[in-house]
């Protein structure tokens, strides 16, 4: 009975295990397609067609943003360095595909199908790292190799000692000192290889913590299911990362065409190299509040795909999926304010998004009002249109009871009948006229009605005008009341520096000093390791002597033996010679025996011979005898 109830204690735990593996597989194996990318990052940016990379996205970010610097930091997982971005949107442009600088649009994203840590270079020089965004069509490899260089305006440095604080926007190196700090730095050729991919890991935990002399933290990546920012709970790197799956009918829902915007508006460049790659706000915030307009004039720029697929498979569940918690912001950025966290109400994002849902509802209700004042003007089209068949059939009907009333009546009655025709002509005359003078008011108040739809368009013009321009103006209002922010930040960011550059002064003469401690030490050891080696090469020099000694013995030893095997050699083979020489003679003498024993042997035989010759004579001479 025991065993049996641990058998069901193990059958249930095994269970429990795959159901456990069974959901985290899931939430590792959700799909998606580039069409939630274009979705999701609608709202945040503009979708632009490059006639070289295809569909490319500028996020509506603040004239200091730069990929992988703006509203984020870095933290140690398994993969390496991870950017753990402040924005909503960051899930995407920062794990998947690369960035590039246009000269005119400034910083765009261009989607991809892997996901990484970050997809940026690292350099290390100076007790700074440095890191810069990747291009598109750049391999590992080419990023690992001296063929391939990322302009120096794309680089931003930190003191390694602060390369996985949550602050660290507060220690970047400021754009005059990058220049000479790049030229002294080297290329950081780390990576991580997982399931054959190989990823951009940069600066290890071990140099940082030899730096900082503090334990790294290495956060474990924790699979989400629903897009957002990342998060941060115990040990665990809440991200989302879902596999990108390769489809045909993926585009963006309003797409501006890059050339003809381009074209159109040689002077609103938004891109600005001169101020180290930045861009200019103004001219972004044109971009966006064109791209989400509705306005006919710009329908040569903007193009909006209204025949998408709604039947796609992907991402069915995104209502059924569980909140995940959000990450905590992480106080004041002087230079990169977030929009979704601005506590004072002057969110430009939001209010062009109000803007547009008020715009959007303003011309939904036109266009029903237009809808309901065409279906009424062609119900009183059909009614008219069945008043005069009407009146047709009436008319027919009279000429037939005239006709019949014509064939039966007297002369008298026909002079009757003849009058009541003429009046009865007169009554259809007048009623005749009586319709065109109907058509023709009807006409007027259809003109009337045309006059007043053009003065409505006209008044709704102004009046998207006045909203534009007060929208322009609040927009310059905000931009002021930022720019006032922005210097009141640039010079608490300034102090900041100057407080940060004191500790690293005081920091870095304290390590000045360890390493001139550690360098003495080091000299001490230097020493102790000489005077070791010394007698390390004095006793192999005596092993050698011994050696040498023991070689030259095996040597005398060895020709003592060689001596003594050809004296045994010689005199084996004067014992061979002697053994040949009594061979011979034996042979000789078994030679002289052969020839004897043969005389002998014929001697014999002879005498047998003569013997036998005589026995025979004997008898024959005995019969001679009388």
């Amino acid at each position: 009975m025991r065993r049996f109830i641990q058998y069901t204690k193990l059958c249930c735990l095994a269970l429990l295990v795959t159901v456990a593996v069974s959901h985290k597989a899931a939430a590792q194996d959700d799909e998606i397609t580039f069409q939630e990318f274009y979705d999701e990052l609608q709202q945040y940016g503009t979708w632009l067609d490059d006639p070289e990379y295809g569909s490319v996205w500028v996020p509506d970010a603040d004239q200091d943003f730069k990929p992988y610097a703006t509203n984020g930091h870095w933290v140690m997982t398994e993969y390496g360095n991870t950017w753990v971005s402040d924005y909503d949107w960051g899930w995407a442009p920062f794990h998947y595909g690369r960035w590039r600088f246009d000269d005119y649009y400034g910083w765009e994203w261009i989607p991809g199908y892997e996901w990484g840590p970050a997809w940026v270079d690292w350099r290390s020089g100076d007790g700074y790292y440095g890191w810069a965004p990747l291009g598109p069509d750049v391999s590992l490899d080419a990023a690992f190799g001296n063929d391939y260089s990322i302009p120096e305006d794309y680089w931003v440095f930190a003191p390694q000692a602060y390369i996985n604080s949550p602050v660290i926007y507060n220690y970047y190196v400021p754009r005059p000192r990058i220049v000479n700090i790049f030229r002294r730095s080297n290329i950081i050729n780390n990576f991580y290889t997982r399931n054959s991919r190989r990823y951009i890991a940069g600066p290890r935990a071990f140099d940082i913590e030899r730096v900082t002399r503090n334990r790294v933290q290495v956060y474990n990546i924790n699979n989400l299911n629903r897009p957002g920012r990342f998060s941060i709970r115990n040990n665990d790197l809440n991200v989302y990362r879902p596999q990108v799956r390769r489809v045909d009918y993926a585009r963006p829902g309003r797409v501006v065409n890059a050339s003809a915007y381009r074209n159109a508006n040689p002077n609103f460049r938004i891109g600005d190299r001169n101020r180290g790659a930045s861009v200019n706000y103004q001219n972004a915030a044109r971009l966006a509040n064109i791209a989400r307009s509705n306005d006919a004039a710009n329908r040569n720029v903007v193009r909006i795909n209204s025949n998408r697929n709604d039947n796609r498979p992907y991402n069915n569940n995104r209502d059924n999926r569980p909140n995940q918690p959000s990450f905590p912001n992480q106080g004041n950025r002087p230079n990169w304010p977030d929009r979704q966290s601005d506590q004072n109400g002057n969110n430009s994002w939001q209010r062009r998004q109000q803007n547009q849902n008020g715009q959007q509802l303003s011309d939904q209700q036109r266009k029903e009002a237009e809808e309901r004042r065409q279906q009424f003007e062609q119900r009183r089209q059909q009614q008219q249109t069945g008043d005069q068949q009407r009146q047709q059939r009436d008319w027919q009907r009279q000429q037939v009871e005239q006709r019949s009333q014509q064939q039966q009546a007297t002369p008298q009655q026909q002079g009757n009948d003849q009058q009541q025709q003429q009046r009865e002509q007169q009554r259809r005359d007048f009623e005749q006229r009586r319709q065109r003078g109907q058509q023709q008011t009807e006409q007027q108040r259809q003109q009337a009605d045309q006059q007043r739809e053009q003065q409505r368009q006209q008044f709704e013009q102004r009046r998207q005008q006045q909203q534009a321009d007060q929208q322009r103006q609040q927009g310059d209002q905000l931009r002021q009341q930022q720019e006032q922010r922005r210097q009141q930040q640039d010079q608490q960011q300034a102090q900041m520096r100057q407080q940060a550059e004191q500790q690293r002064q005081a920091q870095a003469d304290q390590q000045r000093q360890q390493q001139d401690q550690q360098r003495q030490q080091q000299d001490q050891q230097r020493q102790q390791r000489e005077q070791a080696e010394q007698q390390r090469r004095q006793q192999q020099d005596q092993q050698r002597q011994q050696q040498d000694q023991q070689r030259q013995q095996r040597e005398q030893a060895e020709q003592q033996r060689r001596q003594q095997q050809d004296q045994q050699r010689q005199q084996q083979e004067q014992q061979r010679q002697q053994q040949d020489q009594q061979r011979q003679q034996q042979e000789q003498q078994r030679q002289q025996r052969d020839q004897q024993r043969q005389q002998q042997t014929e001697q014999q035989r002879q005498q047998r011979e003569t013997q036998s010759e005589q026995q025979r004579q004997r008898p024959q001479r005995g019969d001679r005898r009388p």
